[in-house]
């Protein structure tokens, strides 16, 4: 038996943030470059490449843009749950698919900023939509994680232990952003599902993930810059906020997110083997506008086969690379048989990717 992407869903808030929308003093404060900048700025020093070339120039063309590429991004209301988003997204996968809650084996949720430590928001989900006999639970690669849960879910489906599996995946990470932070302008919210059933054909060829330990303090949640003053999250202390205690290595990762993306994809094909040339959609994580674009260009394609959402909703994590694989369908280039890859990376450090035969 094999498994396959048999429905796709998504869920957006109504609220639309545009550019217009942050103070003049935001847009002076970037062209003075205030403010904590360990997430917006990337390096290009060092021993130049194919890779960084195409950073560099691409940083160029964004060069004195406050906004970084985007236009708008999606704002979910205050105190908005993460787990109702992804029951509202996982419900439209299952509509997608002509499924129905009960049929559900196994609910996997990602959540950026989940609703609870813990229960998982997986099982809110469940109760959502249904899944009376299905089991729930979290898989957490940070930004990789759809491709972990592509993994689980295939593996359950390929051993006869599941025949239908939902994957949820939710970034409501907005609020964690004061509008002055020079990284405000580059997240949205929303929410994003897959739903996996059983195939007689093959639909998730393989997938391919490697984790990097070495770079586990560059991006996380902390309360202070300084790893020594930062206390651990059940003890009290300030507010939680996306930031780094490893600088050096968060300038390396920026540095060379497409060279790492483009490597994982190489080595994805070589396991698989295919040719990267086949490759008829990239659906990518998009940190920033260009990077899907720039990755393909790193593999010697065009562009356009990466098709990229930011403008509308600017970096949306994990779920990112599931809303960009849903508007590659919407495309066109999702076609009978045609190949897509799916590519994402996730603090800690995971790199991941997934062929998909559609």
């Amino acid at each position: 038996m094999h498994a396959k992407i048999a429905g796709l869903g998504q869920w957006r808030p109504e609220g639309v943030r545009r550019n217009e929308d942050w103070p003049a003093e935001f847009v002076l404060a970037s062209k003075r470059r205030q403010g904590d900048r360990t997430l917006v700025d990337v390096p290009t020093e060092g021993e130049p490449d194919q890779h960084r070339a195409i950073v560099k120039r691409h940083l160029a063309a964004e060069e004195g843009d406050p906004f970084l590429g985007g236009k708008e991004r999606r704002i979910a209301e205050a105190g908005a749950s993460s787990a109702e988003a992804e029951a509202l997204a996982g419900k439209a996968a299952l509509v997608d698919a002509g499924v129905d809650g009960a049929e559900l084996d196994a609910i996997f949720s990602w959540a950026l900023v989940p609703d609870r430590l813990m229960p998982s928001n997986a099982c809110r989900v469940a109760q959502r939509l249904g899944a009376t006999r299905a089991w729930a639970g979290t898989t957490d690669t940070a930004c990789a994680s759809p491709v972990t849960q592509l993994t689980l879910a295939a593996a359950l489906i390929e051993s006869g232990r599941a025949r239908t599996v939902l994957l949820t995946q939710s970034h409501l990470v907005s609020p964690t952003f004061p509008l002055m932070h020079p990284a405000s302008p580059c997240v949205g919210d929303g929410a994003t599902a897959m739903l996996v059933t059983a195939s007689e054909t093959p639909g998730i060829l393989l997938t391919h993930s490697v984790t990097h330990g070495e770079y586990y303090d560059s991006v996380l949640w902390c309360r202070s810059k300084d790893s020594a003053a930062d206390p651990p999250w059940w003890e009290a202390g300030g507010a939680f906020f996306m930031g780094s205690h490893d600088q050096a290595s968060t300038r390396q990762l920026m540095q060379d997110t497409v060279k790492v993306g483009a490597t994982t994809v190489h080595e994805l094909a070589e396991r698989a083997r295919f040719d990267v040339r086949e490759i008829a959609a990239l659906a990518s994580v998009q940190p920033r506008r260009w990077v899907p674009g720039a990755i393909a260009e790193g593999l010697g394609l065009s562009p356009e086969i990466a098709v990229d959402t930011y403008e509308s909703y600017a970096h949306l994590g994990g779920a990112g690379a599931v809303a960009n694989l849903l508007a590659a369908r919407e495309r066109g280039l999702l076609k009978a048989g045609a190949l897509a890859v799916m590519y994402a990376q996730g603090a800690g450090f995971t790199r991941a990717a997934a062929a998909i035969r559609w």
